[in-house]
């Protein structure tokens, strides 16, 4: 008898509510996906100290993320960036693997592609002197 009172109290509100979550549903699952390319900045993390990476590395990385087509329109580049760490890497050339997972995107998108997957990285001695040093 109290389920049944709970029930039916302001039914009339509660039959508006479901009607306004459907149709909000039904909107937002009839917006298409769609795949957007964008150049992305990268952006190195945990540069071992004394090194410095070398200035012919490149400094993006093409990107193909795909999500709900408005979400993609409000996307700005400035959105993304890899980040790739080198807290393990000495001196010398080795070439960096880049993943899926080192791109940040917004909440609603996912990484398709990542091209180059390898890019050619040359960590150098850094010339500059200690700070104290005269």
């Amino acid at each position: 008898m109290r389920l049944r009172k709970i029930i039916l109290n302001n039914w009339r509100l509660k039959v508006l509510a479901l009607a306004i979550s459907i149709s909000l549903w039904a909107l937002y699952t009839r917006e298409p996906f769609a795949e957007v390319a964008y150049n992305v900045p990268i952006v190195f993390t945990n540069v071992p100290q004394g090194l410095a990476v070398s200035g012919d590395t490149p400094v993006a990385v093409h990107v193909l993320i795909r999500g709900r087509s408005g979400l993609l329109q409000r996307i700005v580049p400035s959105d993304l960036n890899v980040s790739v760490d080198l807290a393990q890497m000495r001196a010398g050339d080795e070439p960096v693997r880049i993943t899926r997972r080192m791109v940040r995107v917004p909440y609603g998108t996912t990484v398709v592609e990542v091209t180059p997957p390898r890019l050619p990285l040359a960590l150098v001695t850094n010339a500059s002197p200690p700070p104290n040093a005269e």
